[in-house]
C-alpha cells in the first residue's frame, strides 16, 4: 500500500470540470492544436503525478546521518528534457502540506 493520501471525489470533480471548462473556452475562441495539447498535457500530469506540493519527505544526510523533513515547493513537466522535476523547501508549503499532517486529538 502507498502512503499517497487520497484526494477527496470532490476535488477531483472540480478538476475535472475546470478542465472541461478551459477545453470548451479554447474551443469556443479557435485556439490552436497545440494549446488544446498542452492543456490536456497538463491535466494528464497533475491527475497521474504521485507526488504533490507540499508533501512532506525524509531526507538522510550523507555527512552527518540525520534526518531531516523536506517539502516538495515546485512540481513541473519539463518539455525538452521530457522529465517531471522538482525542487525541496526547508518550510511546510502554507496551503498544500496542511493535507498530509495529521490533526492532533
Amino acid at each position: 500500500m502507498s502512503n499517497r493520501k487520497k484526494i477527496p471525489f470532490k476535488q477531483r470533480l472540480n478538476a475535472w470540470l475546470d478542465f472541461r471548462k478551459k477545453m470548451f473556452q479554447l474551443w469556443w475562441y479557435d485556439a490552436p492544436a497545440y494549446q488544446k495539447n498542452l492543456e490536456k498535457g497538463i491535466y494528464y500530469l497533475r491527475k497521474g503525478a504521485v507526488y504533490q506540493v507540499g508533501q512532506p519527505f525524509t531526507v538522510i544526510e550523507p555527512i552527518t546521518k540525520r534526518r531531516r523533513f523536506r517539502y516538495i515547493s515546485n512540481l513541473f513537466y519539463n518539455f525538452k528534457l521530457n522529465k517531471v522535476t522538482h525542487s525541496f523547501s526547508r518550510q511546510p508549503i502554507e496551503g498544500h502540506s496542511e493535507f498530509f499532517t495529521k490533526p492532533k486529538k
